[in-house]
């Protein structure tokens, strides 16, 4: 996408302002910043007018905002002098020019904005609120969302720091870019615009590489239009960035999408003490039994140890609830598609069987099958069923195998999902 920046007027004394990343100030074709770049008193006297611009500021503010810690004898007869230099440099060496965009009234000083100064924030803004008015009409939205997007070339004033006053701006106009991000993307993928998605989270990635719901949204879009292997790689690298930089693991959030998408199990705890709490199981006379997880752990153990004895293997099953677009389930669809995956489950499954669900959207099969065969065709018959029972919804089930030998321990089984 290319950047956008806010095109010059045809008015002769037109001020071009740009804050959002690279600062610059342009009148006439002629960049002022470079050509004044010794200037560095007055420029960070125009930016903190310009951060509260069409604001009456007293000069006891701005002194105090901007050198706390300077000790001047007369310090607004200094506020005085600089504004007069500063409006010689904006108004061509006029500072008495009436256009001028620095005013004095009341005691205070105001940067008004008009068509004689275009500050980009300003439009920036206002393209916000249009798209935002503008949801009821998808394409005129996501357009207007688009070129906001476009115009954020980094941080408000990114080159500037050591100043607090800074630091409200910064987050408004950041929040703005990101939920023109985040509404854009729900409206494109309504309309299934996957490729629009990537466009807009790689742009954004740039600028924001630690927002999560960016990476979230960006590797939901690439696995939806079939960018499975892409996907999986971001996925990685963004966890091996956020436990690097950040020291953190991946979240639930993240471990939830990957599941959808890969249907593969995430090491996380499971919280037994809780479970033992209720320890209760329900019994079908002719279908399997469903058990609490600690049961579970009870029964593969004391079948582990059976097998070792006479020499036959115990297969596990893992069964997750998933969308077939790999976009994420919402609590909902969750508690619905589980309840239903467990009939299905009970109907597929035999006497000898045992269930238990190992969280929000899995669960584990115990089978006392004499082969692997024998068990991965029992879950193909449970995912075909699931899924073609569930195909007006869009839900599917992704199904895994393993056989778990006897020497090998149930905890270290459930760390390879």
């Amino acid at each position: 996408m290319k950047e956008q920046q806010i095109q010059q007027t045809n008015a002769p004394t037109c001020l071009i302002v740009n804050t959002l990343g690279n600062f610059s100030v342009v009148v006439d074709g002629h960049n002022l910043t470079n050509e004044f770049d010794n200037s560095l008193k007055l420029w960070e006297l125009f930016k903190f007018l310009i951060t509260f611009k069409d604001e009456l500021i007293p000069p006891e503010r701005i002194i105090d905002s901007l050198w706390p810690d300077a000790e001047y004898a007369d310090p607004k007869r200094t506020l005085r002098a600089l504004i007069y230099r500063l409006r010689k440099v904006l108004n061509g060496h006029d500072p008495n020019n009436e256009n001028c965009v620095i005013v004095y009234s009341q005691g205070c000083y105001k940067l008004k904005t008009s068509n004689s100064c275009l500050v980009d924030v300003v439009e920036f803004e206002n393209l916000f609120k249009q798209a935002y008015d503008a949801y009821t009409i998808e394409e005129q939205s996501i357009g207007l969302y688009k070129k906001v997007i476009n115009m954020y070339r980094g941080e408000y004033l990114s080159a500037t720091n050591g100043h607090n006053w800074l630091t409200p701006a910064r987050n408004y106009y950041r929040r703005l870019f990101l939920q023109s991000v985040i509404e854009a993307s729900d409206l494109l993928k309504e309309q299934k615009r996957y490729k629009d998605i990537i466009e807009i989270c790689e742009l954004t990635i740039k600028h924001e590489m630690f927002e999560e719901e960016v990476h979230l949204r960006y590797i939901e879009a690439l696995a939806a239009s079939g960018k499975i292997k892409r996907a999986k790689s971001h996925y990685e690298y963004v966890v091996k960035i956020f436990e690097r930089e950040m020291g953190v693991k991946p979240s639930n959030n993240l471990k939830r999408l990957y599941h959808h998408i890969f249907g593969e199990k995430i090491q996380s705890s499971t919280n037994v003490t809780d479970i033992a709490k209720r320890l209760e199981e329900e019994m079908f006379i002719s279908g399997p039994m469903v058990c609490e997880l600690d049961f579970f752990k009870f029964h593969y153990q004391i079948e582990a140890r059976r097998g070792e004895r006479y020499g036959h293997e115990t297969f596990l099953g893992l069964v997750t609830l998933a969308k077939q677009d790999h976009s994420l389930l919402d609590k909902k669809q969750r508690q619905k598609g589980m309840c239903d995956l467990k009939e299905v489950l009970i109907s597929n499954l035999r006497k000898g069987d045992i269930i238990t669900q190992l969280n929000e959207e899995q669960f584990l099969i115990s089978f006392p099958f004499e082969c692997m065969e024998q068990a991965n065709k029992v879950l193909s018959k449970i995912k075909n069923g699931f899924s073609k029972e569930k195909k007006d919804e869009g839900l599917t089930v992704h199904c895994t195998m393993e056989t778990s030998l006897p020497e090998r321990g149930f905890n270290n089984k459930i760390k390879q999902y």
